[in-house]
Order: C-alpha cells, then sequence, then structure tokens
C-alpha cells in the first residue's frame, strides 16, 4: 500500500546511512517537527516507509515519545537488541545502500476523557492507547492487500529473513564471548 492512500499519518523524518559507526542508520527529523512533537507521550502508531511502499506498522506509547520509539531501532547494533528491531535496523539500512527513500510517518489520535478504577474509587482522566489504533491500522493495510506489511513477520506468521537472523544470534554470541573474557579477565585478577 501506498502511503498516499494514508489519510492519517504525518511525515516525521527520513532514514539516513550512517558513515563508519556500527549503527547503520539514523534519523533525520524534519524541521518543521519540534522536538515537542517528538517528545510528546501520547500513544503513537508508527510507519516506516520505503519508496513511498509501508513496509511496517508499529505501535508505542513509551515514555520520550516517537524519538524515544525510534531510538531503540536506530541504536540495535548495540547493548542487547531483541531480534525484530535488530532485523528491521538492518533492513532500512539495506534499503538505504540501495538507494531508496525510507521514511517515518506517525499517526496519534486525540485523548479521551475515561473513567478509571483504583483501589478505593475512581477518577476521570484524559487517556489514549496505541494497541487499538495500531490494531485499526493494521486492519485497514490487510482490508486492502490481504496481508500486513512486508516487515511485520509476526503478522504475517512468516519467519525473519535467514541471513538476518543468523546475524542477530552471530551478534549475541559475540556480545556473551566478550562478556565471558571480561569476567574471565576479572577473575584471574584475584
Amino acid at each position: 500500500m501506498n502511503i498516499k492512500q494514508v489519510k492519517t499519518a504525518i511525515k516525521i523524518g527520513d532514514f539516513v546511512l550512517k558513515q563508519n559507526h556500527r549503527n547503520k542508520i539514523d534519523i533525520k527529523y524534519l524541521p518543521n517537527i519540534s522536538n515537542k512533537v517528538l517528545t510528546d507521550e501520547t500513544p503513537r502508531v508508527y510507519l516506516l516507509i520505503v519508496d513511498g511502499i509501508i513496509k511496517k506498522i508499529g505501535g508505542s506509547s513509551g515514555k520520550g515519545g516517537i524519538k524515544a520509539t525510534m531510538s531503540f531501532y536506530v541504536t540495535s547494533m548495540t547493548g542487547s537488541p531483541g531480534v525484530p528491531r535488530f532485523i528491521i535496523h538492518l533492513l532500512v539500512a539495506e534499503a538505504l545502500q540501495r538507494g531508496s527513500k525510507v521514511e517515518l510517518f506517525m499517526i496519534t489520535s486525540p485523548k479521551v476523557l475515561a473513567t478509571i478504577n483504583g483501589l478505593f474509587g475512581s477518577k476521570k482522566v484524559q487517556i489514549a492507547s496505541f494497541k487499538e489504533m495500531e490494531d485499526y491500522c493494521k486492519s485497514d493495510y490487510y482490508s486492502i492487500e490481504n496481508r500486513y506489511p512486508d516487515w511485520n513477520f509476526q503478522e504475517n506468521n512468516e519467519p525473519y529473513p535467514e541471513r538476518l537472523a543468523k546475524l542477530h544470534n552471530l551478534y549475541h554470541q559475540n556480545r556473551l564471548n566478550k562478556k565471558r573474557g571480561f569476567f574471565n579477565f576479572l577473575a584471574g585478577r584475584k
């Protein structure tokens, strides 16, 4: 599905390749998108677009806004990344290396007044939820394409690309070996 068909998303930025860095990608946020928008903690759905085509629909209600949500993707060649973000990082990098344009779009919904229960009573608060938005977006996509976006592997009941899954395993093996070496070094100092 082409992003032009979507009526509720705003473009936030473009993915770019990083040079000489273990993290291969970064995001260049659009200058007209304020830091307030980027860090707004309203739950959000994000769309990863390659050459105009929606490749991934995801969502988050994490603190720090869309900027923090995307940091998990752009820094996934460090630390202890999970399979999905590690592989999406590499897929974005490969698309950029092929000369494709990779964009980031976001959808939010207004908060609504709802009654929530606590231990001793109820109160009214403003709430929003990304999960219902994300499911709705995926449902809309599926109704047109008869499948989910290509990079929504779990929803499509498809395995991750084998060569990229192997890289993820190798990354963690190397990380574990370095950690073992460090702990062996410390044990030898006693």
